[in-house]
């Protein structure tokens, strides 16, 4: 199909996006690989909405229209074999049965088209008819659910003494592994099969918000009532069960889920009454799950939206979303749910021969990097162990041959872990570890043979947690019976007890007051169920030898010591969604250098060449709206180079104070600055404090910088929007200081006057010395092209940058200014954005960039007036 001369958008398309929706067109339409730039502010999300969305609608339709002539003429060519062979009928019987066979299979796959379309509208009518329910009947129905709770409360208040005890017997034997775990259902974690019929766009992004931005666009789009949309999310975001929430940890929430499940089928399956009690499952499954699917696909919803139904319905999110997968036209799902085999594949998401859009893709070699790294803590291998040998030593009567073998490989591999970490299995995490005190690098297979892990069968143990469902029992054993001894002698705590004590107290201890929240929680949830993240580590050891390194990083104590692993290719895991997805389109504002993702990911995961292109098109706003200035040196014309070794240079911190100070004379509303890190923020902050630099630029500007804590910035962005938008006398506005890659950096809008300027100090290079950055370079030099390790430093850099600079202008009618605070970056003008380059003017003096922005905000003032 040709792209259409037109496309259905909310109103008339400016020339760049209608050449973005035409190639986004062409790309899906040829299945190719895309990336696609287009500056924040272009409408690049709608764009994206409007494009794909047509290509969709019309590929069914023509879909449909192809099925129907082959089927017509198939029909033709049958009738004729009739009349050509009419005395021969072995020929016409052949053919007649090659023909029957191709018209079999079109016949199934237009019945499953018109079956969907069937589903959507039986669902439309289910909802019409629901509504019209007397509001009597409803209540009648909540009252009766209500009594069969209260009902339901009573009797177990009313149990028999002797039935607690059989309910903690019943508990136990949940705990116990069983061979039959091993063949028996995989849980709900396993694939949804799901035959789709029909052509799907899977679009993923990195955050829910994100996402959530993307719905309110569609709502806003010609095809808000055309498609059937689904909101994938985590059970952290749609479970609307108290208890299950209430325990934090993702994983827990998730495991706790799969168990709740678990006992609904036994319990429907058991006639002993105690047992059945015993075996409650989640009061919102199944619930309606029909009318929840029905409101989900008959109407754009996102997360929340979908909370709030559940919970009126009383049934559960979560499972209504998946189970709507299968007739959803899109499906919005986060990064980790797509680029995650194994989430991928227990969500029951099946990419081939749909479509797959990446929104923000500018780090997503990263991200998947990231997400399959793994860091294990010698105080969480030494804890594993202990509750493995406990709960081996609890159960060692009722355990198979079969389990005990594969408890006994997973010890084996623990101890052989604590032995590399410099300690023993009877190591304490306080003790000192006799390891070398240097970082030790290993290839997977050389890690093996070290730790003396090669001997065990790493696929067939880790099949074994999964299906055996370790992990949860091994928690739950650790729970239980630390809770029991805690009772019962609270001043001689053994075994779990006192082990998990001695953690947690050794954690209180050491953690400084003002974090102790977040440190104590973390450690804890760790705790709690170690064999989670182990079983991470070892899933690592299944990764292609040349793909990843292994890190022994010794410790102070044993506790402290740590394993990492790091994936160099992230090809390797993203090589199955380039050869089963339809077309794959890597989108953001910020794609150079597009070579990266063409080298370090669609070739090395197999694509052709051919099949990959690319889009990149200028900024909507004018010329004459935005400003880019270089300077290599400050007021008093020292030069600028904030490189490492003039970190602590008194003399161009000054000169740094200098120059804030003229620009916050000069610049209206709000200004945001980015430094290159944390440390150097806090060092700049000291030395402005003390040389009364910052009270200078209180005269003129409020002073905000980047919190530290997460929860923290919706606070400090507030009170920086308040300070701008109603300014107190003498102040003019405000000015924040912020972190290159930091919360500021990426996903929020500095608009209008909340980022009249962005200034940029410095060049963000990461560190040089870092053994897993030089382990990358090496790995790429070796592997992607001789000089491509270098590429890739100076890429990190300029990238971090470029997503700074993204912040400042948001539409067609905003207006900013850019300042580049390093003379370094008059030789990388052409690692900047393109939109950038257009006013970009390297400044040798202080005295001429004051010039070029005084005029620049003089022009604006004078519009406006």
């Amino acid at each position: 199909m040709d792209p259409p001369s037109e496309f259905p958008f909310p109103f008339p398309p400016y020339p760049i996006q209608s050449d973005f929706m035409k190639n986004l067109y062409l790309c899906l339409e040829r299945g190719n690989l895309g990336i696609f730039e287009s500056p924040t502010g272009t409408g690049k999300t709608l764009s994206v909405i409007c494009g794909a969305l047509k290509w969709l609608i019309d590929h069914d339709e023509k879909e449909k229209s192809d099925i129907n002539k082959q089927q017509i003429d198939i029909k033709a060519k049958i009738e004729e074999v009739h009349k050509k062979n009419a005395n021969d009928w072995f020929s016409v019987q052949t053919e007649q049965i090659e023909l029957n066979a191709e018209r079999q299979v079109l016949d199934k796959k237009l019945n499953a088209i018109l079956k969907q379309e069937k589903k959507l509208e039986n669902y439309k009518q289910y909802l019409k008819d629901h509504s019209q329910k007397d509001e009597d009947h409803k209540n009648l129905n909540t009252n009766r659910w209500k009594n069969a709770i209260n009902q339901k409360k009573k009797s177990e208040e009313t149990l028999p003494e002797t039935d607690v005890a059989d309910k903690e017997n019943v508990v136990d034997e949940d705990l116990i592994l069983r061979d039959s775990d091993h063949d028996s259902e995989n849980s709900e974690e396993e694939c949804d099969e799901i035959e789709d019929q029909r052509c799907k766009i899977f679009f993923c992004s990195r955050t829910h918000s994100q996402l959530s931005q993307f719905v309110s666009e569609i709502k806003k789009s010609p095809y808000s009532d055309k498609i059937s949309l689904v909101s994938l999310a985590s059970r952290n975001n749609y479970c609307i069960n108290l208890k299950v929430r209430s325990l934090k940890n993702v994983s827990l929430i998730n495991d706790q889920c799969q168990q709740l499940q678990k006992k609904k089928a036994k319990s429907k399956e058991e006639k002993d009454l105690k047992r059945s009690k015993s075996s409650t499952s989640c009061q919102f499954m199944p619930g309606d799950q029909t009318l929840l699917m029905a409101e989900i696909l008959t109407s754009i919803r996102d997360i929340e939206d979908t909370v709030k139904m559940g919970q009126e319905l009383k049934t559960c999110p979560y499972y209504s979303t998946r189970k709507s997968i299968a007739d959803a036209q899109m499906v919005l799902v986060p990064y980790n749910s797509i680029l995650h085999k194994n989430t991928r594949v227990s969500l029951g998401i099946n990419l081939k021969n749909n479509i797959l859009i990446v929104d923000e893709a500018h780090n997503l070699l990263e991200a998947i990097e990231r997400m399959h790294s793994v860091t294990v803590t010698g105080k969480s291998i030494l804890c594993c162990y202990n509750q493995l040998s406990q709960y081996q030593k609890r159960f060692e009567n009722v355990l198979t041959a079969k389990n005990v073998l594969a408890l006994s490989q997973l010890g084996f591999c623990l101890k052989k872990f604590i032995k590399v970490l410099g300690g023993s299995p009877k190591s304490r995490p306080d003790d000192k570890t006799t390891a070398v005190n240097n970082i030790k690098l290993y290839s997977i297979e050389d890690f093996e043979t070290v730790a003396e892990v090669d001997t065990v069968n790493i696929f067939n143990l880790i099949s074994f947690i999964r299906k055996s469902k370790l992990i949860h029992k091994l928690r739950g054993y650790s729970e239980k019976y630390e809770d029991n001894l805690t009772q019962e002698k609270p001043d001689e705590k053994k075994g779990v007890s006192a082990f998990l004590h001695s953690l947690q107290s050794k954690t209180i201890s050491q953690t400084p007051e003002r974090v102790v929240d977040t440190r104590i929680s973390a450690e804890q949830e760790q705790i709690t169920s170690p064999l989670m993240v182990i079983t991470s580590f070892l899933e690592t050891l299944e990764t292609n030898c040349s793909d990843g390194r292994i890190f022994v990083s010794p410790g102070n104590t044993i506790g402290e010591a740590s394993l990492k692993f790091i994936l160099l290719n992230p090809a390797a895991h993203f090589s199955d969604i380039v050869q089963e997805a339809r077309a794959v389109v890597l989108a953001g504002g910020t794609m150079e250098p597009m070579s990266e993702f063409k080298d370090q990911l669609f070739i090395c995961a197999g694509a052709q060449p051919e099949r990959i292109m690319t889009f990149s098109c200028d900024h909507v706003i004018p010329k004459e709206n935005i400003l880019t200035c270089i300077l290599k040196s400050g007021p008093t014309g020292k030069e600028f180079e904030f490189n490492f070794q003039n970190r602590q240079n008194k003399a161009m911190l000054d000169e740094l104070g200098r120059s804030l100070i003229n620009l916050c004379n000069i610049i209206p509303a709000g200004i945001v600055v980015f430094l290159p890190s944390y440390g150097y923020e806090d060092l700049l902050f000291s030395h402005l404090e003390s040389q009364g630099v910052l009270s200078k630029i209180r005269s003129k500007k409020v002073v905000f910088r980047e919190p530290k804590s997460a929860t923290q910035v919706n606070h400090v962005l507030d009170n920086y929007s308040r300070a701008i938008k109603k300014p107190t006398s003498p102040c003019n506005g405000a000015i924040l200081f912020s972190v290159v890659g930091g919360k500021l950096s990426e996903g929020l809008n500095f608009s209008d006057d909340l980022g009249r300027c962005v200034v940029v100090v410095g060049m963000p290079y990461p560190n040089v010395k870092s053994p897993e950055l030089q382990e990358k370079m090496k790995y790429l030099n070796e592997n992607v092209g001789r000089n491509a390790g270098s590429v890739f430093y100076e890429n990190a850099c300029m990238k971090a940058v470029n997503q700074c600079i993204g912040r400042a202008v948001r539409h067609i009618a905003d207006y900013s200014t850019v300042v580049l605070l390093d003379r370094r970056y008059a030789n990388k003008t052409q690692s900047l954005p393109g939109w950038i380059q257009r006013t970009l003017t390297v400044h040798p003096s202080f005295g001429t960039a004051v010039q070029a922005l005084a005029r620049f905000f003089a022009a604006k003032k004078k519009i406006a007036q």
